[in-house]
């Protein structure tokens, strides 16, 4: 694995900040593609599932999407309908600061249960940040999406002429079903939807739902992966062999 930007696939920027939510490190991530990507989620199975993972299910129904925003150390559960509400401002915030679609723009939040984001500090953190997106840096970006996690999570892959990069956050309450963990992907290779699908979901599967820890499970599992097709085809199966080796890291 390569710790350089230049590693990084092509077409995706970021913007990582301290948004006020809890402490002073960073607990704001956006990530954006410069074109529409074909786009998979796989979401936490529990019932109780919070609004990022309600509102996100829905926007990736048409398997396409071009941003990810995460909210660090505040989960937005368990504050009804005006929770909902809070989540589906922040997406429209964001839809007309940086041009994308709001059915484009997948959020994902963890931390603290039943408590209200900050509105006010998100609304002026997000003032101008279309101008403040940068060629993407996903060490920030893993940085960014920890919680109590003690070090980062991220890995890398070289596909063809394409490359593939993985972050996640997870630590404490893991269960079966990915509790309590977030996973994001990117690529610049072009996968067809359905291709994506048939290798994505079984490779969540047999890495993160295979593990357990201690038994609670969490409203806000999240692993989605975008692929925006700059960097042209790759093979399926090498493909297939590299998400679930960076999976399993």
């Amino acid at each position: 694995m390569q710790s350089t930007t230049s590693f990084f696939p092509q077409g995706f920027r970021t913007f990582v900040t301290n948004i006020g939510i809890r402490d002073t490190s960073d607990d704001f991530v956006l990530v954006k593609s410069d074109v529409p990507c074909i786009a998979d989620g796989v979401f936490t199975q529990s019932l109780f599932a919070g609004p990022s993972v309600t509102i996100s299910r829905h926007h990736l129904k048409n398997s396409q999407a071009q941003g990810i925003v995460v909210i660090s150390k505040n989960a937005n559960v368990a504050n009804g309908s005006v929770g909902v509400a809070d989540a589906e401002e922040i997406i429209q915030i964001i839809a007309n600061e940086t041009g994308i679609l709001t059915n484009d723009i997948v959020i994902a939040s963890t931390g603290v249960i039943g408590r209200r984001y900050p509105m006010e500090k998100i609304r002026a953190g997000l003032l101008g940040i279309g101008q403040k997106l940068t060629t993407a840096d996903f060490h920030l970006a893993a940085r960014g999406i920890m919680t109590t996690d003690t070090v980062t999570k991220l890995a890398t892959r070289q596909v063809g002429n394409a490359k593939l990069v993985g972050i996640a956050k997870g630590v404490g309450m893991i269960e079966p079903n990915m509790a309590t963990m977030l996973a994001f992907f990117f690529t610049d290779a072009a996968i067809p939807k359905d291709v994506l699908r048939s290798i994505f979901r079984p490779t969540i599967d047999k890495t993160f739902n295979c593990l357990s820890v201690d038994t609670d499970t969490s409203t806000s599992d999240s692993a989605v992966i975008l692929a925006n097709g700059l960097a042209g085809e790759v093979q399926g199966q090498e493909f297939a062999h590299a998400l679930q080796e960076i999976s399993h890291e």
